[in-house]
């Protein structure tokens, strides 16, 4: 009989506390009582499809992107997935005319949440409402024309008209890795809508600030999670662009994040260092050993072009030098160069017979120096 109880009491929460989900604008519940038959009268007497008649002032795209999560960021093919929510919503005047007939307008700024339509119904063939066409301008996988921009239309008590979507996609992006693994990138989205801004504008949400103060607790709830990176800033702004005769509007939402390098610096920088180090102990050995002094430099050599081919499965080709391009290039040029030096010491022994020899003695402290000065360099030009 507890277990029961414990049943009907759970039942109980689910009923008081479920609810549509809505924007995270601070939407209300109308007192009136909204039946599926009021939804069904209002759908037949939608016939708004195209843009107010005598209208003057643009519709204004409130607008609401909320990143969740993003991931499989590639940089060889430039681009990333994220999860993303997206609200779009817009007051229409003959939706408040119509609303006002059937007794349910409110004359508010937090609006009562009336119904909830198919987009394929609203905007299919048989357009009912008005459709701002908001889409990602780069979106790489493009989705069906409806689904892939609205789950469901709904309709408030003050007319306004709000688009809702939840989806993952990929999206291309410029990346620069000239810092690379030291690099901070821009992860993009780029919202647009097919008509000029004399029809539609753009007008980011007043908690779209309160959303970027959020992003930067990765570890909180509201945070975002990029596996590999680390956020450092968020912004949203309005970009226009003319085509033709006409003006256009498109809003964007960059957040920008800085690649942990720990992994690099664990699984390539030091064991970089250390195949030098073995290629600087040649100079140690008798230059005699001249077979020894080259096997370890080859080696060497070699343990190089391997990280190499490591590095190209991370980034695209490029037509210019990462940071940790240079790094192995100096790395080349310091263990090529032990080559020589080993050959040329077992030369100048065979030559003149002699066991102290001028070129490892040197070697010995001039090699390293010269590999830092030429380090320092590097760093100081890349980053």
């Amino acid at each position: 009989m507890k277990h029961l109880y414990n049943f009907i009491g759970v039942i109980f929460l689910v009923i008081v506390f479920l609810k549509p989900a809505h924007s995270i604008n601070e939407f209300k519940y109308l007192d009136k009582e909204v039946t599926g038959e009021f939804c069904k009268k209002l759908f037949q007497r939608l016939d708004f499809p195209g843009f107010p008649s005598g209208q003057k002032k643009p519709f204004k795209l409130n607008t609401e992107l909320i990143i969740e999560d993003i991931n499989k960021v590639d940089g060889k093919n430039l681009d990333f997935d994220a999860l993303f929510t997206l609200y779009v919503y817009w007051k229409d005047p003959r939706i408040v005319s119509l609303l006002k007939d059937m007794g349910m307008y409110e004359d508010t700024n937090k609006p009562a949440w009336l119904c909830d339509y198919d987009p394929n119904l609203v905007w299919g063939e048989n357009r009912k409402i008005f459709d701002p066409i908001v889409e990602f301008y780069n979106r790489k996988d493009k989705p069906d024309f409806i689904k892939g921009r609205a789950d469901w239309i709904e309709i408030f008590s003050n007319g306004t008209v709000q688009s809702r979507i939840r989806d993952t996609a990929k999206f291309k992006s410029n990346f620069s890795f000239k810092k690379f693994p030291f690099d901070k990138q821009i992860f993009k989205f780029e919202l647009y809508t097919e008509f000029p801004v004399s029809r539609t504008v753009f007008e980011p949400n007043r908690l779209m600030k309160k959303y970027e103060d959020t992003l930067f607790n990765i570890e909180g709830e509201d945070g975002i999670h990029v596996p590999g990176w680390k956020v450092t800033n968020v912004k949203n702004y309005l970009s226009r662009y003319t085509e033709g005769d006409y003006d256009y509007e498109g809003f964007i939402l960059e957040i920008t994040a800085e690649r942990l390098s720990f992994y690099y610096l664990i699984k390539i920088f030091l064991p970089i260092i250390f195949i030098l180090g073995i290629s600087w102990s040649v100079f140690w050995v008798h230059p005699r050993e001249v077979d020894a002094k080259v096997n370890i430099t080859i080696v060497a050599l070699l343990a190089l072009i391997a990280y190499n081919f490591i590095i190209d499965e991370e980034i695209p080709k490029l037509d210019y030098l990462t940071f940790l391009d240079a790094f192995i290039f100096a790395s080349y040029i310091f263990t090529g160069g032990s080559t020589i030096l080993s050959v040329y010491a077992h030369h100048r022994f065979v030559k003149y017979n002699n066991p102290i020899n001028k070129v490892d003695y040197y070697s010995k402290f001039l090699g390293p120096i010269g590999y830092f000065v030429i380090l320092i360099s590097i760093i100081f030009y890349f980053l």
